[in-house]
């Protein structure tokens, strides 16, 4: 697997809650690596973190497991200095799972459970993007809906304007490419290359971004060729 081609990006418009796309080459890749892991060892590199996980390093990837009778998806996590704008890159298969997110956290937010700013959830039927920030995680929704209350026609639509779900078919029996970039308030998600989605809200331009975490759920999804990069 290799880091997508720039050359075949396309710049996502988002207008009016639905996906206009213009065909134009999109920057350069963001130029620093912070992070980057090709598991060819036999262990998941220094710098990664586990919890509620039995992620393993096998034949040269990154087995995402969930435990068995767990009540949380597998997590394992890598942490940030704080980061405004960053990239997530990352090759995956479907290997019985067939749902994976990719969050990210400041660590010392605490508007929001467990600090969540922005994910992307990817299943080999959708790709849905979230500001967590002020959207599903902010502990004004997260609390009322734990507590078995139920949101409002205007909570509801607030929080409509905080997700977008593209729908997509993904190959389980094959590697496919995730790129990941957060710029500002904007979201955008690429798959082999392919725009894939696109979210803008003012949630993901938190500044002090400080924690990754990829979240399998179930068992398994493989993992190879990570990165994180800053511009």
């Amino acid at each position: 697997m290799k880091y997508p081609s720039r050359s075949a990006f396309i710049v996502i418009a988002f207008v009016a809650g639905s996906f206009a796309f213009t065909a134009l080459q999109a920057a350069e890749p963001f130029s620093t690596v912070l992070f980057e892991d090709d598991f060819s060892g036999s262990q998941l590199k220094e710098g990664w973190g586990s919890w509620k996980s039995e992620t393993v390093v096998r034949d040269g990837v990154m087995v995402g497991i969930t435990p068995e009778g767990s009540d949380h998806p597998s997590v394992n996590t890598v942490k940030l200095p704080p980061l405004g704008d960053m990239e997530v890159a990352v090759s995956f298969k479907f290997a019985g799972s067939k749902r994976f997110s990719v969050m990210v956290r400041d660590l010392e937010y605490k508007g929001s459970h467990a600090g969540h700013i922005c994910h992307v959830s990817v299943s080999d039927t959708a790709v849905t993007l979230y500001d967590g920030k002020t959207g599903i995680f902010a502990n004004h929704y997260y609390n009322k809906k734990k507590a078995g209350g139920k949101l409002n026609d205007e909570e509801n639509g607030k929080l409509s304007t905080t997700k977008s779900t593209r729908k997509i078919a993904i190959d389980p029996e094959k590697w496919h490419d995730l790129l990941i970039r957060i710029e500002g308030d904007v979201l955008q998600v690429w798959i082999d290359g392919e725009p894939s989605g696109m979210l803008k809200s003012e949630g993901i331009a938190h500044t002090t971004k400080s924690n990754m975490n990829i979240t399998t759920v179930d068992r398994e999804v493989h993992y190879d060729n990570f990165s994180i990069r800053t511009p």
